[in-house]
């Protein structure tokens, strides 16, 4: 085990880091990090938990120091932002390997650089358990401002970008002992990818906000059926989703049944998918795709804006309601 102290970890950030990027006047080194504003900033902040939020058994140290960075940009993308600035504040364990936290962190800054985002500052401290707070500011990417939760009108459409599940389904395998190698073979590996490195929609979140057809927007992180409620709850109305139209990878049913769960669980409640969700303003539609170019976006109308409250299911058979019926730490 390789011994490890704050003022080598801090040494190494700094000198990975780029103190050059466009607004920021003072990095890491002082006090506190100078940022030159010229308009309104996106804020957000998300804290991950060994054993809560992530298992080291099987997130490779390198994909987790990416997901760690990928869930706060997705926070951005969802209000149709750029990602411009991170703080990180590390909180590691006496006795973790250096080896393990260079991975890490290298996983971290190869994501920021992905996206042009630049680690400026943070905090590092030994501690009883391993966990770490991001924060990451942005900007609005479009002249009409950011898009919120709270826009949705009755007789929008509802959205969402790529497929749903996958990242429920890598989770669910990943803790079971179905993960054999001969298992693996016969799946799409992007269902444990969904999991372990999730993608940020940064690209088409700010596309959305540019094209001024997009009511409201948020992340998928906490299950469809719940984030959609919370869209639903702040515009003041309902929605309605048709089962048949949600998109999902074909895997997902030989996963859900060894998992002794559903497709639709899958779909609706289980978290962590960090797809766009978004609504689209009333005859907008045809529009909004051919701005977008839609067949390369991967972009899926699966319902409607109502009048009233919650979030219901069209099934074969009936309407089942499903407000927050999704995923909850």
């Amino acid at each position: 085990m390789a011994v490890w102290s704050e003022r080598m970890l801090i040494e190494k950030i700094k000198k990975a880091c780029n103190t050059e990027a466009e607004g920021l006047i003072a990095s890491i080194g002082d006090d506190c990090c100078e940022i030159k504003a010229s308009g309104s900033f996106l804020i957000s902040t998300d804290s991950l938990i060994d054993s809560v939020h992530f298992n080291r058994d099987f997130h490779p140290p390198h994909l987790l120091g990416r997901k760690s960075i990928a869930v706060n940009l997705s926070d951005i993308a969802a209000m149709g932002g750029r990602p411009r600035f991170v703080l990180l504040s590390l909180c590691l364990p006496e006795d973790l390997e250096w080896e393990w936290i260079v991975a890490w962190l290298d996983g971290a800054l190869e994501i920021l650089k992905e996206y042009n985002c630049v680690l400026i500052g943070g905090d590092t401290v030994k501690a009883g358990e391993l966990a770490f707070t991001v924060t990451v500011l942005g900007e609005p990417g479009a002249a009409s401002a950011a898009i919120y939760r709270s826009g949705a009108k009755d007789g929008d459409t509802v959205w969402v970008s790529g497929v749903l599940g996958s990242a429920g389904a890598g989770l669910g395998l990943l803790s079971s002992d179905q993960l054999t190698s001969d298992f693996l073979k016969s799946l799409d590996g992007s269902l444990l990818e969904a999991h372990l490195n999730p993608v940020p929609k940064v690209a088409l979140g700010l596309k959305l906000a540019q094209s001024g057809m997009v009511s409201s927007m948020q992340d998928i992180s906490d299950g469809l059926a719940t984030d959609l409620a919370h869209i639903c709850g702040a515009s003041g109305v309902s929605s309605i989703i048709d089962f048949k139209l949600l998109p999902y990878h074909l895997d997902l049913h030989t996963v859900a049944d060894i998992l002794e769960t559903t497709v639709e669980d899958l779909i609706l409640r289980a978290g962590e998918d960090y797809q766009l969700l978004f609504t689209v303003m009333k005859g907008k539609e045809s529009e909004l795709c051919d701005f977008l170019q839609a067949k390369q976006q991967e972009i899926t109308r699966i319902g409607r804006v109502c009048s009233g409250k919650g979030v219901f299911l069209q099934k074969k058979v009936g309407i089942e309601e499903i407000t927050f019926q999704g995923y909850e730490h």
